[in-house]
């Protein structure tokens, strides 16, 4: 089984560089097309899944009028918890909550009032996506789409490779990119932030 893990296309909070969490932003024009040409990428797709956000929902959508197929929406493939700082850029965020930005960005475990640790993105992600794949194993599928977040997708991505969760930090995932998951005996990764499909958007 293949697990193509694709970040939503751009929004205009992605264009503006503010963060974005759960809150419910919707792509902006760019994000439709980068959303169709990522569609137009892939060959075959037995199963699609979605976080409930527009973005996600939006870009999953395109694939699925594509292949002819329905979205199922799982609320566990949603963006990391950070209303106390939505809508500020990093360098906002970093002034206005020093204490809390530093913590939050160095130790998994720590997550307050409006800001969830990555450790329980961590968790939900690995334990949604093996979900998925029990399911679709069951169905016979080969390739299935997962339509997430960055913060989301890399924290799943750290589990696969064996790697400290606060290392999500040294690689990052571009809107609409396309990453693979193959899973045997346990799941490796094969493909990371491939955005080919982009290059002339």
């Amino acid at each position: 089984m293949r697990l193509y893990l694709i970040r939503h296309g751009e929004t205009i909070w992605n264009e503006k560089g503010l963060w974005q969490g759960i809150a419910d932003v919707p792509l902006n024009e760019k994000g439709k097309d980068q959303a169709k040409k990522l569609a137009e990428r892939l060959k075959r797709v037995d199963a699609i899944y979605s976080s409930p956000l527009k973005r996600c929902l939006e870009t999953a959508r395109e694939i699925a009028e594509r292949f002819k197929k329905e979205v199922i929406v799982e609320e566990d493939l949603r963006e990391c918890e950070i209303s106390l700082w939505n809508g500020l850029t990093v360098e906002e965020a970093m002034r206005e909550y020093p204490e809390e930005f530093k913590r939050w960005s160095t130790d998994p475990n720590f997550g307050t009032k409006g800001l969830e640790s990555m450790k329980s993105v961590q968790d939900r992600m690995v334990k949604v996506m093996m979900k998925i794949v029990s399911q679709e194993r069951l169905n016979g599928s080969e390739d299935v789409v997962i339509v997430s977040h960055s913060l989301s997708l890399r924290s799943f991505i750290c589990w696969v490779l064996g790697l400290p969760l606060q290392l999500h930090r040294n690689f990052k995932l571009d809107n609409a990119s396309l990453s693979i998951v193959e899973v045997e005996s346990r799941p490796r990764l094969v493909l990371l932030n491939d955005t080919c499909h982009l290059e002339d958007t």
